[in-house]
């Protein structure tokens, strides 16, 4: 096994033209020094952790990039995602604890591509690109849904990588946005259920317009919640809305995961607790 640390994008390219077998990249290695215990490494390990460039968060073109070796403590921290992606900031704080927010990169959790991730539903719900630089050099942008595709799978190949993600500004300026994650403590805890949702609310009908709801931890990929939407969609904000959504909520919940353990069981028209 060799390791390296790449100091810009042309040394990379320039390593990967003369390199054979599997690569490994690591930045925080939060995920990566886990995953290799008890496995075999990579022929060639490269460190992107001080890459020039990948560190970037800069508004270019209706879009706010985010460089992948963002770190997770950064993306809480930065004053441009706060004023463009708070949600994506609110995400941040409820992921990990402060060593691993400290580690852990923006390109790592979408390549780790773990059901729970708690960035996974926020960057799906702003209908964020992905651009990655192939093994071969050519660079594509893709969407999420390209990028992400199951379980610890995405499309990325032996030698790709994660370069930014591309945020469209008119998905989010001017819009509200929250963060939900539900997990068996308050705090370090995985995920069981997270919520991302986004909406055009307007003041003078009291109405919420063009709402998007992404759920994480429910399935492989985070899920499109299309019926929860339908239930909040050009109504007013009331109680009725809330109870309603509520109930959509659990509808959706049960869809995904069917027998699950907290599914109340109805007998005779009471709900009881599953033993």
């Amino acid at each position: 096994m060799t390791a390296l640390r790449v100091a810009d994008l042309t040394a990379l390219a320039s390593v990967l033209q003369q390199s054979g077998g599997r690569i490994d990249y690591i930045a925080g290695g939060t995920d990566l020094i886990i995953e290799r215990q008890g496995s075999p490494w990579a022929n060639l390990i490269v460190d992107i952790s001080q890459t020039v460039g990948l560190d970037r968060i800069e508004a270019d073109a209706g879009f706010l990039r985010i460089g992948a070796g963002v770190t997770i403590a950064r993306l809480i921290e930065d004053p441009l995602i706060g004023q463009t992606a708070p949600m994506l900031a609110r995400a941040a704080a409820q992921f990990g604890s402060a060593q691993i927010r400290n580690r852990a990169t923006l390109g790592g959790n979408i390549a780790g591509a773990m059901p729970a991730a708690d960035l996974l539903p926020v960057l799906k719900c702003h209908a964020v690109k992905v651009e990655i630089q192939r093994r071969s050099g050519v660079r594509e942008v893709l969407d999420f849904d390209a990028v992400v595709l199951g379980r610890g799978q995405t499309c990325l190949g032996n030698g790709d990588l994660i370069l930014a993600v591309h945020l469209p500004l008119a998905e989010a300026t001017g819009r509200i946005s929250a963060f939900v994650k539900l997990g068996p403590r308050q705090a370090v805890t995985i995920a069981c259920l997270n919520l991302a949702a986004l909406a055009d609310y307007g003041m003078a009908s009291n109405r919420l317009r063009d709402i998007r709801i992404v759920a994480g931890a429910l399935a492989p990929v985070p899920l499109r919640m299309d019926a929860v939407e339908a239930a909040l969609r050009d109504r007013p904000v009331n109680q009725a809305l809330v109870e309603d959504f509520l109930h959509a909520l659990g509808q959706a919940v049960d869809s995904a995961i069917p027998g699950r353990a907290s599914q109340p069981l109805q007998t005779a028209g009471h709900p009881w607790p599953r033993p």
